[in-house]
């Protein structure tokens, strides 16, 4: 029995690989483990970046007459920037162009020439330019009147013209006329009527504020007449001062 448990160890021994020799000098076994053959077999795979990046450049469509030079010159760069707000800026009309429309808003303070009467303002206009320069602007406008008798309020509606007679980048002079019909809530003057006509006249500056916006103020001539509709026509005459801002519709 022991006999043939000797002998079968040694033909299993006999049967399992030996590791290989070489003759040299002095004899080494090669390595023959596991891990070497994993790195060898992983030595020859793509990393998998290599493939994500493959994949990328198959999705993003590489168009092999593609001008890359505007992407790496910086120069190139700045003068597509520079065109593009070039061009946004062409789409925005030039202050006072022919065509161009534009709103304002605005207040006002007068002063009776011949006393001590006075009126405030405020309200909203708009501007179509006719022609270069010129243009049609009329406002709707409330109104307040601290004067001789009972004070009043009212409401008008103002058919002006602008004419920009010096227009530069950044400001423009104009000089202003028309004529308004106001209506209020007790005579002005106290001793004339409810019903008005405005003709009125003056001069003004605008200045340049950003995105196209400007600020303007003025000085008119403000006349106050019912044309001799009633019995009593006294008539007022103001210096009206006024300000607002402009903008682009």
């Amino acid at each position: 029995m022991f006999l043939m448990m000797t002998l079968t160890l040694s033909s299993v021994l006999a049967a399992s690989p030996q590791p290989a020799q070489k003759a040299t000098t002095g004899f080494r076994l090669e390595t023959t483990t596991n891990a070497s053959h994993l790195a060898a077999s992983l030595s020859h795979l793509r990393v998998a970046p290599a493939a994500f990046q493959d994949d990328m450049d198959s999705s993003q469509g590489s168009d092999p007459n593609m001008d890359l030079s505007a992407s790496s010159d910086p120069m190139n760069q700045s003068s597509s920037t520079s065109d593009s707000i070039d061009g946004g800026s062409e789409a925005v009309p030039v202050f006072g162009a022919e065509g161009s429309m534009r709103w304002t808003i605005h207040g006002g303070w007068g002063i009776d020439v011949h006393g001590s009467n006075q009126e405030i303002q405020g309200g909203v206009g708009m501007q179509y330019f006719i022609v270069d320069g010129f243009a049609f602007a009329p406002e709707v406008n409330l109104w307040g009147f601290f004067q001789t008798g009972p004070d009043a309020f009212g409401g008008s509606l103002d058919l002006m013209f602008e004419w920009h007679f010096i227009r530069q980048t950044t400001w423009s002079l104009y000089g202003d006329f028309g004529i308004g019909l106001l209506g209020t809530t007790a005579n002005v003057p106290y001793n004339g009527s409810e019903f008005n006509f405005t003709p009125q006249a003056g001069l003004g500056v605008t200045f340049d504020i950003g995105n196209n916006n400007r600020w303007y103020a003025g000085v008119r001539w403000h006349h106050i007449s019912n044309a001799s509709l009633y019995e009593d026509n006294p008539g007022r005459d103001s210096i009206l001062l006024y300000t607002g801002i402009n903008f682009p519709f």
